[in-house]
């Protein structure tokens, strides 16, 4: 399968990037997904999706698509989502390696549509591998929701899709990132 799309589009500012967030709600609650390609590809979180085959999807500007979910890894949490992308443009993909200290942005939705949108921003703290799977550790505050939610550079490049937070008795601040190199060779995507 191929994500089309994704290298011919340009830079974009972090405020441009919101567009292409979407929040994905059925019958276990909702979180977070990112446009993939221009033919309607949304990349996300397969704990989000769980055992469904439909999901809502509801865009920046209100109008909501239903997907179908097409893909699953479940060992990776990753999973493909279907729709209509509505000529919405989707980001450019940056695989490869991350710099300790860079700037990343995260976009989601936290607590579902109420908080859709939502942009908070950090470093990349690490890079991580726990039980044999690579993550790009950071301490850019997520909350439940934004799971499956895209991590960018500076650049507005998605170089990561939220994951999961660990637990500690402190503040906010050790997140995962499943890399989107990572999570594209799971699926079995190539870009063009």
């Amino acid at each position: 399968m191929f994500s089309s799309g994704s290298l011919k589009a340009g830079p974009r500012k972090i405020a441009d990037a919101v567009g292409d967030v979407v929040t994905i709600m059925n019958d276990l609650g909702s979180g977070s997904g990112v446009l993939l390609s221009s033919d309607g590809y949304v990349l996300t979180d397969a704990h989000v999706v769980g055992d469904d085959k439909q999901a809502r999807l509801r865009w920046s500007d209100g109008i909501e698509t239903l997907g179908e979910v097409v893909r699953v890894s479940k060992n990776r949490d990753v999973a493909l989502i279907k729709t209509d992308p509505r000529g919405r443009t989707p980001l450019v993909i940056k695989r490869g390696a991350v710099t300790l200290g860079q700037r990343v942005y995260a976009i989601g939705s936290p607590k579902g549509k109420d908080f859709q949108d939502t942009v908070s921003s950090g470093i990349v703290s690490a890079d991580r591998v726990l039980n044999g799977l690579r993550y790009i550790q950071s301490d850019t505050t997520v909350s439940h929701g934004s799971s499956g939610g895209q991590l960018l550079d500076e650049t507005g490049s998605v170089i990561g899709l939220t994951d999961l937070g660990m637990q500690n008795d402190g503040p906010a601040g050790l997140n995962l990132f499943t890399p989107i190199g990572d999570a594209m060779d799971f699926l079995a995507l190539e870009q063009q």
